[in-house]
């Protein structure tokens, strides 16, 4: 269905459930796996939204906005989860993670992935 979409659109799609799909117009497709329960939450959309935004607003294209988007958002929901419990946290919450989650991975040795 991404696929479909980013074709029709000529866009770069990203569609959200237990999986994150990231898809472009040509075709090329990534999967997401890390996210968790409780990133299913009002106003978790419009963080992951406002990410990918600002990271194009930062010089990314629209591909690496949102692959990165979709990872930190991912990863702050997992820091939450880890320090609040599954569910339960608030959108508002995932911002705050942001800052702590990019400085770890601008600091990771080049080619790994931090746990988040």
């Amino acid at each position: 269905m991404a696929r479909e979409a980013a074709g029709r659109l000529q866009s770069v799609v990203v569609m959200k459930g237990a999986t994150t799909f990231v898809a472009t117009p040509s075709g090329l497709a990534w999967r997401h796996q890390g996210g968790v329960a409780g990133l299913a939450t009002s106003g978790s959309g419009d963080v992951l939204a406002g990410l990918i935004a600002g990271f194009m607003a930062r010089g990314a294209s629209p591909l690496q906005a949102a692959q990165w988007g979709v990872y930190i958002h991912a990863a702050a929901g997992r820091r939450l989860a880890s320090n609040i419990g599954p569910l339960g946290f608030l959108a508002s919450e995932l911002p705050d993670q942001v800052p702590g989650l990019l400085d770890e991975v601008s600091s990771a040795p080049q080619g790994t992935i931090p746990a988040g």
